[in-house]
C-alpha cells in the first residue's frame, strides 16, 4: 500500500464512499421510477421491473467488487469505480432522451425491464461494487485481523446511506428538483468523492493529478449542459415535478374567438381539459357526470374521487348552485394548479381535499347523494385499492339511501380488453344490489372507450328513463343512447377484486397487449 494519509483518513474515506454509494443507489432507483412513469405508468409492473433489475445489478456489483478487491486492492481502483458511476449517473437524462422513441412501443411488462437495464443497471452495478471493495481495503489496514469489524462498519455505512437516499429522494429531491438536476447532482457528488480519492491517495503524481483535473472538468461541463433548461414549448404554460406526477398545463386556441383550451397532463396522460372562458365541456366523457341527474332526484352533496381538470365538479355546481362538492385529489400540487388555471377558486362550495380517496372516505362522516370515481390515470395506472370489494363497501357506507356511485373505467365492453370492465362491474355487484352500464361508443363494443358503471342499492330502472323529462333533453338523449343492456356483456369471466387478491395490473397489461399498445 502506498504511503500517504494516516490510516484514520483512509478508513474515513472508505466508510464515506460506502455511505455515498448506498445513498446514490436509492436515489437512482426512486428517481428512476419517475423516469419510467411517463412511458409505462406508476404501476406494480413498473416497480417490479425496476426493483428486479436493480437487485440483479447489485448482485453483479457485489461480485465485481469482491473480485477487484482481491486482484487490485488499491485506492485508485475505488476512485475509478466512483468516477465511472458518476459519469453514467450524469448521462441518465441524455440516455433517456435518446431512447424515448423506441421505448414507447414496448409494453408495460417488458418495457420497464428494458428501460431499467439500459439506464440504471450499469451505474447500480458499479456502485454496489464499492462496499465489498471498501471492506477489503479497511481489513488491510489491520492486516486482516478485523475483517468482521470492517464488514460490519461498511455494511452499516452503506445501509444508513440507503436510508438517507430514500428519505432525501422522497421528501426533498423529487418534490423540489427536476429529474435532470437530481441525476446530475448525484453524479457530481460521486465525482467529487472520486476526485478526492485520486488527490488523497495518488501521491500527487502528474498522471493522477491530470486524471483528477480532467474528471472534475468533465463533470462540471456535464452539469452545466444538463442543468441548462431547454426552451419550453410556448403552449406549455405551467410545468412542475412532484412526488406523484410531472404536471403540465398545455394551452391552445380553441372554442369561441379569444378563448383558449387548457389541458392538464399528469406525466404523459391527459387527465382533463377545460376552456379558459367558456364553461362548455370539451371532452365527451366529461358530460357523463349528468348520469347523476338521471338516477338522483336532487344532488345536495357530492364527492368526486379524482380532480383532473375539475370540469365535472364545476359543471355539477353550475347545475346545482346550492350543492356542496368535495373533490379528493392525492397530489396537493394538482389542487394548486386547479386554483390557478381551472377556476377552482371561483366555486366557494367546492372543497378541494389533498388526500388519498380511500383514506378520505374512511375519515369523513359525510353522506353523499353522488360519489363519482375517477381517480385513474389513463388505462395503465389504476390504483388497485380503489376497485376492491372493501373499497366499494366503504363507498356504499358513505351514500345516502337514494345515493348513487358512478365509476369511470377505460376499456371495452366485449373482447379481450373487456376483462377490466367485467371485473370492476362484477366486484360492484358483490356490494350493490343494482347497477347499469353506459359507454361513450356502445355501437363499437370491442373498441377501447370510457365505460361508466352506475351502482346503487335502489332499482335504477334505466329502461324507463325518457330524455323529455329533463332540462336540455338533447344532452340527456345523448347519454341515454350510451346505455348498454345487461345482455350485451357477460361478467362471469371477470375477477372479484379484493384487498387480498387484486390482479388489476395483470388485466391492464393483457388489455394493452391485446390492443397492441404499450
Amino acid at each position: 500500500m502506498a504511503a500517504g494519509p494516516a490510516d484514520a483518513v483512509r478508513r474515513a474515506y472508505l466508510i464515506l464512499a460506502a455511505f455515498v454509494a448506498g445513498a446514490s443507489v436509492m436515489i437512482i432507483e426512486l428517481a428512476g421510477n419517475r423516469v419510467l412513469a411517463p412511458w409505462f405508468g406508476n404501476s406494480l409492473y413498473t416497480w417490479t421491473g425496476l426493483i428486479g433489475v436493480i437487485l440483479v445489478s447489485l448482485s453483479g456489483g457485489y461480485y465485481l467488487g469482491g473480485y477487484l478487491a482481491d486482484r487490485r486492492p488499491s485506492y485508485a481502483v475505488l476512485a475509478h469505480l466512483l468516477a465511472a458511476s458518476a459519469v453514467l449517473t450524469i448521462l441518465v437524462p441524455s440516455l433517456q432522451s435518446s431512447i424515448d422513441g423506441p421505448l414507447r412501443t414496448w409494453d408495460v411488462i417488458s418495457g420497464p425491464l428494458a428501460a431499467t437495464t439500459l439506464l440504471f443497471a450499469l451505474p447500480g452495478c458499479l456502485l454496489a461494487a464499492v462496499s465489498p471493495f471498501a471492506i477489503r481495503m479497511i481489513s488491510l489496514l489491520s492486516a486482516d485481523r478485523r475483517v468482521g469489524l470492517a464488514a460490519g462498519s461498511v455494511g452499516m455505512a452503506a445501509t444508513l446511506g440507503s436510508v438517507l437516499g430514500t428519505f432525501a429522494t422522497g421528501f426533498v429531491l423529487v418534490p423540489h428538483l427536476r429529474l435532470r438536476a437530481i441525476f446530475v447532482a448525484t453524479g457530481l457528488v460521486l465525482a467529487v468523492l472520486a476526485v478526492a480519492g485520486y488527490v488523497l491517495f495518488a501521491g500527487f503524481r502528474r498522471r493522477k493529478s491530470l486524471a483528477a483535473l480532467l474528471l472534475g472538468l468533465f463533470t462540471l461541463v456535464a452539469a452545466v449542459a444538463y442543468l441548462d433548461e431547454k426552451p419550453r414549448s410556448p403552449r406549455i404554460i405551467y410545468e412542475e415535478q412532484t412526488f406523484y406526477h410531472r404536471i403540465r398545463v398545455v394551452e391552445q386556441e380553441a372554442g369561441e374567438p379569444g378563448d383558449r383550451l387548457r389541458h392538464l397532463y399528469l406525466d404523459n396522460t391527459r387527465e382533463g381539459s377545460q376552456y379558459a372562458r367558456s364553461k362548455a365541456l370539451w371532452e365527451g366523457y366529461q358530460r357523463y357526470w349528468e348520469l347523476a341527474r338521471l338516477f338522483s332526484a336532487d344532488v345536495k352533496k357530492a364527492a368526486f374521487l379524482g380532480g383532473g381538470a375539475y370540469a365535472m365538479p364545476e359543471a355539477l355546481l353550475d347545475a346545482y348552485p346550492e350543492a356542496a362538492v368535495d373533490v379528493v385529489e392525492i397530489d396537493p400540487a394538482v389542487i394548486e394548479v386547479g386554483r390557478k388555471f381551472f377556476r377552482v377558486d371561483q366555486y366557494p362550495r367546492m372543497n378541494a381535499v389533498a388526500d388519498d380517496a380511500r383514506r378520505f372516505l374512511q375519515s369523513t362522516d359525510a353522506r353523499y347523494d353522488l360519489i363519482y370515481g375517477d381517480a385513474y390515470r389513463g388505462v395503465a395506472c389504476i390504483p388497485a385499492h380503489l376497485v376492491t370489494v372493501e373499497f366499494f363497501r366503504l363507498v356504499r357506507s358513505r351514500l345516502n339511501n337514494r345515493g348513487v356511485f358512478i365509476i369511470n373505467v377505460s376499456g371495452s365492453i366485449e373482447g379481450e380488453r373487456a376483462r377490466l370492465f367485467h371485473s370492476v362491474a362484477r366486484t360492484l355487484s358483490e356490494v350493490f344490489s343494482h347497477q347499469c352500464v353506459f359507454a361513450t361508443r356502445p355501437d363499437s363494443p370491442q373498441e377501447a372507450q370510457n365505460v361508466f358503471v352506475v351502482a346503487a342499492d335502489h332499482d335504477l330502472k334505466p329502461e324507463s328513463l325518457s330524455a323529455d323529462a329533463f332540462e336540455h333533453p338533447e344532452r340527456i338523449a345523448k347519454l341515454l343512447s350510451g346505455y348498454v343492456p345487461p345482455d350485451r356483456y357477460d361478467l362471469s369471466g371477470g375477477f372479484v377484486f379484493s384487498d387480498d387478491h387484486n390482479p388489476v395490473e395483470y388485466l391492464v397489461a393483457r388489455s394493452l397487449a391485446a390492443s397492441g399498445a404499450r
